[in-house]
């Protein structure tokens, strides 16, 4: 009998999945990007040919689709300020509500678009208008109304504001103070406040001359401030980062003793993004079907409940049946919680004790006073003296207890942004019973010249690796297949395949030695593999089919010729960056329009 004791789809299953990132998706989170619509966001760099507005509106475009991708629940909505027109009511002038409150959708998409890529500032005048007239806490105000109206809870409600000044009342100390004082009330009905800066290259945002007391910043939190975004890259990032979701997968406490813990807060940071659910419809009406499980008796063919059933398990030829108290006995071990066990070295950590993917813990100041200050202390001491904690970790009540290393990681910071957190990561460990003993052990013969044919090859190609640097193909190309669907777009995105080897690089840097390899092994030459069945590249690797990104093409000619709309966007970047053209964008027009500007075609 196995060590899961014949319940392993009662709830092993259901563990599992909580821990995924399904358990938080009945959470919803709400968005109101507020920009400033002031004469002082429409202008532009002269290496540029956007506007500081446009910029922001192709940001939030962009988000909206990324809510799409990943959280279609979530609310969203936009809200101009510094606009002559208002649609709201004559006690909040100069504000214009583009999009209520509301989840995202193609439409909606398609409303930003016009000023985010097809952008006409006459137009623009002429039905918005600007203004610098506008009260900042009238447009707070209206911003907390518009969360007012929002009959479904939300985890977390949040303003983002994208703005070119600093210090917006800067000739009316009323107005300042208003606005500073109906901030601090969004804080205290819980809206959070994000002020993204957005200025021309070379400027400088200053916090401290209206903001840090409006957002309640120290002097240390404003100095730790990233730079404002110069470029729409930067602008991106940041309107990412202010939007990710710090949202803890559970809350426990680490008890030293029956006297002592503190409160920690456990969060996911890798989970495999899937695809979404597939959804099987009425093919005539196209209603959503759904799926009704029934058990019956095989005797009499009568139906049963839930209350009529029991579980059993058949150990040495009997059956036995357990109560439903029963089982929830066998599965309790305890209440929610990490115990700690004892303190051991970090190298005893190996790599093939991995067994899924851990957590990350980091203190909870809000349910034990004090929890901060010892956590940084343990943190601290474990970094010196290089140990890891073991401990007993349970997650959920009916949840098997899970032996863990919590394992201490330092905070790293580069140009006063966070890189790395301080903290712990939780890292899963196996019992005795899931470490299994491999009795063969197969020799292998030593050949030293290879091995330093090898050795040299891998120093030729290493590199330096980020997951962030690699996404999912699939992924991406199953979603800009729905997007231009959704949006009427004629071309889908062409998908760039990072996770393909770059078989020309590989041949330039490491060629030689990959020949002395095949040599020294006797391996087939490559002109006798190019001729085999399966088409077989440079450097060894299989090619399924061939394509006009295998051959030689002439960008240049293709140039002159103009014919560069015909060539892959993977050619064109590959062009731009061997020449380090300065793109302003990744779709193919913007790719083509960058590329005859450098050949001045």
């Amino acid at each position: 009998m196995d060590g899961t004791f014949g319940f392993e789809n009662d709830f092993d299953q259901e563990y599992d999945d909580q821990i995924g990132s399904n358990s938080i998706s009945s959470l919803r989170d709400g968005t109101l990007f507020l920009v400033d619509c002031s004469s002082s966001m429409f202008v532009r760099a002269e290496v540029e040919d956007k506007t500081l507005f446009e910029k922001c509106m192709k940001a939030i475009q962009n988000m909206y689709q990324q809510k799409i991708y990943g959280s279609d629940k979530d609310f969203l909505g936009i809200v101009f300020f510094g606009t002559e027109q208002n649609n709201t009511s004559e006690d909040f002038p100069h504000i214009y509500t583009l999009q209520e409150l509301d989840q995202p959708s193609a439409e909606r998409i398609k409303e930003i678009e016009q000023f985010s890529t097809n952008f006409d500032f006459k137009n623009f005048r002429q039905e918005y208008g600007n203004s610098n007239e506008y009260a900042l806490n009238k447009v707070f105000w209206w911003c907390s109304n518009m969360f007012s109206l929002i009959t479904q809870k939300l985890d977390t409600r949040r303003i983002m504001l994208f703005t070119r000044k600093d210090h917006p009342h800067e000739n009316d100390k009323t107005l300042e103070k208003l606005a500073k004082n109906k901030s601090k009330d969004l804080y205290d009905v819980g809206i959070i406040l994000e002020v993204v800066p957005v200025v021309l290259e070379g400027e400088k945002f200053d916090f401290s001359k209206f903001y840090a007391d409006a957002l309640m910043l120290s002097e240390e939190e404003i100095k730790l401030l990233p730079d404002p975004a110069e470029n729409f890259e930067e602008l991106e990032k940041t309107v990412r980062s202010k939007d990710h979701k710090r949202r803890p997968y559970t809350h426990l406490n680490l008890e030293f003793d029956n006297n002592l813990s503190i409160s920690c807060s456990v969060f996911n940071l890798v989970r495999e993004c899937s695809k979404p659910t597939k959804i099987k419809l009425d093919k005539k009406t196209n209603v959503e079907t759904k799926t009704v499980t029934r058990r019956f008796n095989p005797d009499t063919g009568e139906i049963l409940f839930a209350s009529d059933t029991k579980l059993a398990l058949d150990i040495f030829g009997k059956r036995i049946a357990f109560e439903q108290d029963e089982i929830k006995s066998i599965k309790r071990f305890g209440n929610p919680a990490l115990r700690l066990i004892g303190f051991k070295d970090l190298k005893t950590i190996k790599p093939y004790l991995y067994v899924k993917p851990g957590h990350f813990l980091y203190p909870d100041e809000k349910s034990i006073e004090g929890s901060t200050t010892l956590f940084g202390a343990l943190l601290q001491k474990c970094l010196e003296k290089e140990k890891f904690i073991l401990c007993e970790m349970i997650c959920r009540i009916n949840t098997p207890p899970r032996l863990v290393a919590l394992y201490p990681q330092q905070e790293e910071v580069e140009e006063k942004i966070q890189m790395i957190p301080p903290g712990f990561h939780v890292l899963y460990l196996p019992f005795a019973d899931d470490i299994r003993q491999i009795d063969r052990m197969v020799e292998t013969k030593k050949n030293p010249e290879v091995a330093e044919l090898f050795t040299k090859c891998i120093n030729k190609l290493k590199f330096k690796y980020s997951p962030e640097d690699f996404k999912n193909p699939a992924l991406q190309k199953l979603w800009f297949e729905i997007e231009a669907i959704a949006l009427a777009r004629e071309e889908t995105e062409q998908v760039e395949d990072l996770t393909l080897p770059d078989n020309s690089r590989i041949e330039k840097r490491a060629g030689h030695f990959l020949d002395n390899i095949i040599s020294e092994l006797r391996l087939p030459e490559k002109s006798a593999q190019a001729k085999s069945k399966r088409k077989t590249d440079q450097s060894g690797g299989t090619l399924i089919k061939k394509t006009k990104n295998n051959e030689e093409i002439d960008v240049m000619s293709e140039a002159k010729a103009g014919t560069l709309e015909k060539l892959t966007v993977a050619k064109l970047k590959e062009f731009i960056k061997e020449h380090k053209i300065s793109a302003k964008g990744t779709k193919k027009d913007d790719l083509v329009r960058e590329i005859y500007a450098y050949l001045g075609l």
